[in-house]
């Protein structure tokens, strides 16, 4: 890294509403707003980007190269799939007719053929040259790392002699989604756990990657006030998975329990925008329950979505509720329970005590036991001083019980810290200025 007095002309790419707002309707870009070029999707060209609209270009990366992308995603993690667990996964998910073409375009020599195909056919002269006339000095990409138009950028930067710097956006982007294309100049991650897993999954050099924080955590650091209850009774939170389980069977468990020992919470259940298939019944009825309710918020996109692939619907505002409705919701909650869910990090934030369901369900392969084995990011959880793991599914019960009775000794301590930089989340638009300024 280099430090230049310079204010450097950013190109910030918003590829979806959720981007829109963990970055622009936040603070998080406070600190160089004013320097900013936003080049973002045509169905996201009206909102407003908080500068003057001259500044606001909209594109809409065609899906046929999209497409193409995500072949060479597919080829990529076949060929990987032997050295990262979550590529290997990512192969199991493939269709037969899949696995016979990309277990073909893999192999040695072919997969060079196939994949330069694929990259010129992709090649989006369009998206060039809006990146030409803006003339940015660096290009800045927060992603998913499953958006084509994310690599085709880093592609387009490179040949233009323009920077790139990917700002991780989520949790298990590194170590379980696919592989990257081309890798960017420079990473932004959330924390020393991401740090280990860019360079050992991505093969990132060290120096290239700086913690920047998580900035849709940023008002569980900065909020002082408690916000006022959404629910007028005390209540325990149970946040959905989005991954193969049998929900409703942990759900009925838990409602079994608080009948029986006369426990005086409901359960508030907040399951997630879209969920995987499973093999099982799958649809939360509340008169099946006597003491669960589903969530306010969740009523309105709780199976309503047109696919399970939350990536066909990334510009629905009703999957990215208000960020202060989280906030409220784990504050004022008893406590949580859930299978793996990004939304355990943020109750431990708050200081919440997590009962973190990883039993097997005996219905589906990757349950939440086979989950929390294979997935990298989830490694030392259990050692958070407020996570208690429920191995077992009876264990459901004894989360009622008094006395800590899930409390385990003999595990290694994790703090927070190793998940989210605490410090440099609070301070989020200062970290994201500083190092912009010094690449």
């Amino acid at each position: 890294m280099h430090n230049h007095n310079i204010r450097k002309k950013i190109l910030f790419f918003v590829h979806d509403y959720h981007h829109y707002q963990a970055y622009v309707q936040s603070a998080a870009l406070r600190n160089i707003r004013d320097r900013i070029i936003f080049l973002v999707d045509t169905k996201l060209k009206d909102f407003d980007f908080g500068v003057s609209p001259d500044r606001v270009y909209g594109y809409s990366f065609p899906d046929q190269k999209d497409i193409l992308h995500r072949h060479i995603f597919n080829i990529n993690t076949w060929i990987h799939r032997n050295r990262n667990i979550g590529f290997h996964i990512r192969t199991l998910l493939f269709t037969p007719r899949q696995k016979r073409i990309y277990r073909i375009l893999a192999l040695p020599i072919v997969n060079r053929i196939a994949k330069w195909i694929f990259l010129q056919r992709a090649r989006d002269r369009v998206l060039f040259g809006l990146v030409q006339e803006i003339n940015p000095d660096i290009v800045v990409l927060p992603s998913h790392a499953f958006e084509g138009t994310t690599f085709e950028m880093i592609r387009i930067a490179r040949e233009l002699h323009i920077p790139s710097f990917m700002m991780v956006d989520n949790w298990d982007t590194l170590v379980w989604k696919t592989t990257f294309t081309f890798k960017p100049d420079y990473l932004g991650v959330w924390s020393k756990q991401q740090i280990e897993h860019a360079v050992q999954v991505r093969g990132m050099p060290r120096e290239r990657i700086s913690i920047l924080g998580a900035p849709r955590f940023m008002n569980y650091m900065t909020s002082s006030e408690r916000l006022p209850s959404l629910y007028p009774f005390p209540y325990i939170l149970y946040v959905g998975v989005f991954d193969e389980f049998n929900e409703l069977g942990a759900l009925k468990k838990i409602d079994e329990a608080i009948e029986k020992y006369q426990i005086p919470f409901k359960v508030v259940f907040r399951p997630t925008a879209t969920q995987f298939p499973r093999k099982c019944s799958d649809i939360f009825f509340e008169y099946d329950f006597k003491h669960i309710i589903l969530d306010t918020n969740a009523q309105t996109y709780y199976k309503k979505g047109t696919s399970w692939d939350f990536s066909k619907d990334t510009f629905n505002p009703k999957q990215f509720p208000d960020p202060n409705y989280n906030l409220s919701l784990l504050q004022n909650a008893e406590y949580v329970i859930c299978p793996q869910s990004t939304m355990l990090l943020e109750a431990t934030l708050l200081g919440k005590r997590v009962y973190l369901i990883s039993y097997n369900d005996d219905i589906h392969r990757f349950n939440p036991e086979w989950v929390f084995k294979h997935a990298g990011h989830l490694h030392g959880l259990d050692g958070l001083e407020n996570v208690r793991m429920v191995r077992r599914e009876n264990d459901i019960e004894k989360i009622f019980l008094s006395g800590d009775q899930l409390k385990e000794s003999g595990l290694k301590h994790y703090d927070i810290d190793w998940f989210v930089a605490k410090d440099a989340t609070m301070h989020y638009p200062e970290n994201l200025k500083n190092v912009i300024d010094t690449l």
